[in-house]
């Protein structure tokens, strides 16, 4: 059995990198599946037939980022940090649709990371010597062993998948907005609020809901529950490091150091997919810059601003909110349908999501929860 394979073919291990949802039965390279049906959908459903175009289209975001750091006015930093973490789980939960395309295109997962990392890393560094307001490479150490526990989230969670249901490993894995609170009120002695509380509950619930756990046939392993822990420690401490470097390092210089230290890493630790890099089409390299900025670069940038503003705990937890848009975008671009407890998890997850918001923004003098 290979690395990141079930005995029944299918591989996991993508479906942990792009959150695809696959059938079991499906095979990994078969002619009229499940997955072409839904990559024939989203061709014609979307504008992503041009990925250059789209790339194109996300950079302009990155300008409009650029612009509003730097007029925000302090009564704004509540609305701008919610902002900010909504739209970094929105772009992360249009993973699963430019993973479908990549794989379409007969990728392999290790290929695609690869790929994600190399574009990355190319866009950004091209953007940052053209536009010189950041330095390239960063001089802090904490900068690089943040990006160690960045890149050892995604793989160890790759692992947590090897052995665990997707639903149940996910359950585990958004755990981690709970770690961030803890180790702030460990460290930075960051008090643990009534809305802060009551949004940790709600979501989590909603997870459980949107998971599939409730109803069905719970099996854990308990090499499978430690690796999915794990992965969310890492998460949580790269997101609390965050509000270190944060202060003193600008989010590019980190996003940029994210992305070439993982390059690095994926192209070690997936030695013998790398050389297909040599081999891509011009439509493979135009999805990884598209994916390189919407999956990559934007949201961790923004991911990193929203910190900046409202704190790792709450911007954590808004970023759980991924899952329920991955939901909505399937249903509204792939045709997929949502089940009576997904829709009932993803009202729970908005609910959590309300209960840490609403007060600060109709706060008129701005003061924290």
């Amino acid at each position: 059995m290979r690395h990141g394979e079930t005995a029944n073919g299918t591989n996991f291990e993508f479906d942990a990198i792009f959150g695809l949802n696959r059938t079991e039965t499906s095979p990994a390279y078969g002619a009229d599946t499940e997955i072409d049906t839904e990559v024939d959908a989203v061709y014609h459903a979307v504008p992503f037939g041009c990925p250059l175009r789209t790339s194109v289209k996300f950079a302009g975001i990155l300008l409009i980022i650029l612009r509003m750091e730097e007029t925000t006015d302090k009564r704004a930093n509540h609305a701008v940090g919610y902002a900010f973490a909504v739209l970094q789980a929105v772009l992360y939960s249009t993973m699963g649709i430019f993973g479908k395309l990549l794989y379409a295109t007969g990728m392999d997962s290790r290929e695609a990371v690869i790929l994600r990392f190399l574009c990355s890393t190319v866009l950004l560094g091209a953007f940052m010597l053209a536009w010189r307001k950041e330095r390239l490479i960063s001089r802090q150490r904490e900068v690089y062993v943040q990006a160690v526990f960045y890149f050892a989230s995604a793989f160890l969670y790759f692992f947590a998948v090897e052995r665990m249901n997707a639903g149940i490993t996910t359950v585990f894995f958004y755990l981690y907005p709970a770690m961030v609170a803890a180790i702030n009120l460990a460290v930075f002695h960051e008090r643990l609020t009534v809305p802060v509380a009551v949004a940790l509950v709600l979501s989590i619930l909603g997870l459980v809901l949107i998971s599939g756990i409730v109803g069905g046939e719970l099996k854990l392993d308990l090499v499978g529950l430690v690796f999915a822990l794990a992965s969310a420690l890492a998460f949580a401490i790269y997101t609390v490091l965050i509000q270190v470097t944060g202060r003193t390092e600008g989010s590019f210089t980190v996003t940029f150091t994210l992305s070439w230290t993982s390059l690095l890493a994926s192209c070690i630790v997936f030695a013998p997919s790398a050389p297909t890099m040599l081999a891509l089409t011009p439509y493979q390299i135009g999805i990884g810059c598209t994916m390189a900025l919407a999956n990559t670069i934007l949201p961790v940038v923004l991911y990193i601003q929203a910190v900046k503003h409202i704190g790792g705990t709450k911007t954590s937890l808004i970023g759980i909110s991924e899952t329920p848009f991955s939901l909505v975008l399937a249903f509204l671009i792939l045709g997929e349908t949502i089940a009576p407890m997904e829709g009932l998890g993803i009202v729970l997850i908005v609910a959590g999501i309300a209960a840490i918001t609403v007060g600060p923004l109709l706060d008129k003098k701005g003061r924290p929860d």
